[in-house]
């Protein structure tokens, strides 16, 4: 995947979001409102095999980043140093993304590593801590980055990502796409030795 800088990654947004709102304008829905929650079967995601990891060789040293946490307290990821981490990017707009986000959860119950569900959500916690509520995210910890500063420094391209982190605070692999993150868990300790 080709790295988009902070303005073309920006452009990019605005163009798509101009060219959704005129299509709608065209087919005659509003413009302005956001589509409703679609009811009943949500979209079928195929989630990727936990062999699409792909390892850090050798593990990378990570940038030094901070994100929020739902209530604005700032959280580095050297912070969770001498755990494995699975830090998965994600947003509220992503149809992978929240499919994958209850995997990550149950992932997250086992208590064995640190899940950080990383929202790059513009809206910031007002829009991120009600739509975790409400898709029951009650043991990841759910972190903000609302300025996608975080995004750019780790290289992230697209969502969801989800890197894995040793204890070490080392990369030690990257899968881009939605996973099956629930039974995970010994794969992910291998991976992160």
């Amino acid at each position: 995947m080709t790295r988009l800088t902070r303005r073309a990654g920006l452009a990019a947004a605005g163009a798509t979001l101009v060219a959704a709102l005129a299509a709608r304008k065209f087919l005659g829905g509003p413009a302005a409102e956001t589509p409703p929650e679609p009811a009943g079967e949500q979209p079928r995601v195929e989630m990727r095999p936990l062999s699409a990891i792909v390892a850090a060789r050798p593990p990378a040293t990570l940038p030094a980043v901070t994100f929020r946490t739902l209530d604005g307290a700032a959280v580095t990821l050297s912070s969770y140093s001498g755990r494995i981490v699975v830090l998965n990017f994600w947003a509220t707009w992503c149809v992978p993304c929240v499919a994958e986000l209850p995997e990550l959860d149950r992932l997250a119950a086992q208590g064995a590593m640190a899940v950080l569900a990383v929202s790059a959500d513009r809206g910031g916690g007002a829009v991120v801590a009600p739509f975790a509520a409400s898709h029951g995210i009650t043991h990841a910890s759910v972190l903000l980055d609302q300025g996608s500063d975080a995004v750019h420094a780790l290289g992230v391209a697209g969502f969801p990502t989800t890197l894995i982190i040793g204890p070490d605070g080392r990369l030690r692999g990257t899968l881009e796409g939605p996973a099956a993150w629930s039974g995970a868990g010994p794969a992910i300790r291998a991976l992160a030795g």
